[in-house]
């Protein structure tokens, strides 16, 4: 076996499922072996992700999709990582008021309220937290979960199921104005925005999101380009 350049993963596409990958050890595609470590998985290239889609037999797995060949690293490691705190006793999960949160299992039936916008985040702050479980597994958690997220993956996480939806993710005082950070509509059409105490836009919508630097976006004000797929 003999792992993917990086330079060889930067100009593919694979087929990763993290529910394979934390069931077996084995979360990528092979169109040989079936799933298999990615020193073994198939690299397709994006034309061939346009014009042949996910192989049928997939369909067993909700969470079978494409993912970025650079990205393929890391989400094997962070499969890795939350199977070592499971295996430990610790969980992230989603809490009653739409926010994540990490707990250990005899007190995850007291969780009403989550600390995070994003799963990776809470991921991040148990692993960090669990350090020495992880280093006795040879694992570093360093770079495993980013704070980026999609508007259209806020928006699913939020329930979000009309154009018309809106939550409001944070809030801000500047120059003595508060203003809002939300996300809005639902699918595609979903995107986050800033609005003022009246409800007006601040700036225009954009579709991704760095939760470590949220207020950095505000800062972006003049854009004149809205984002693709955003419905005002």
């Amino acid at each position: 076996m003999t792992t993917p350049t990086t330079t060889q993963l930067a100009g593919s596409v694979v087929i990763f499922s993290e529910i394979e990958a934390m069931r077996s050890g084995g979360g990528f595609w092979s169109n040989n072996n079936g799933w298999t470590v990615l020193a073994d998985a198939t690299l397709f290239t994006h034309e061939e992700r346009r014009t042949f889609g996910l192989p049928f037999i997939l369909a067993t797995l909700p969470d079978a999709n494409w993912l970025a060949g650079s990205d393929a690293e890391r989400a094997n490691l962070a499969a890795r990582i939350k199977t070592a705190l499971i295996e430990d006793g610790f969980a992230v999960a989603l809490a009653p008021d739409g926010r994540w949160y990490s707990a250990d299992e005899q007190d995850r039936d007291e969780v009403t309220e989550g600390e995070y916008h994003t799963e990776n985040m809470a991921w991040r702050d148990l692993a960090e937290s669990r350090r020495h479980v992880l280093e006795e597994a040879g694992l570093d958690p360093a770079g495993a979960f980013p704070a980026v997220t999609s508007s259209m993956q806020m928006a699913m996480q939020k329930k979000h199921v009309s154009r018309d939806a809106a939550t409001v993710l944070h809030t801000v005082s500047r120059e003595g104005e508060e203003l809002e950070l939300r996300v809005c509509g639902c699918g595609t059409g979903a995107y986050f925005e800033w609005v003022d105490h009246l409800g007006d836009p601040v700036g225009d919508v954009f579709t991704e999101m760095d939760f470590d630097k949220v207020e950095e976006t505000l800062a972006l004000i003049d854009r004149d380009i809205a984002a693709p797929g955003a419905t005002l």
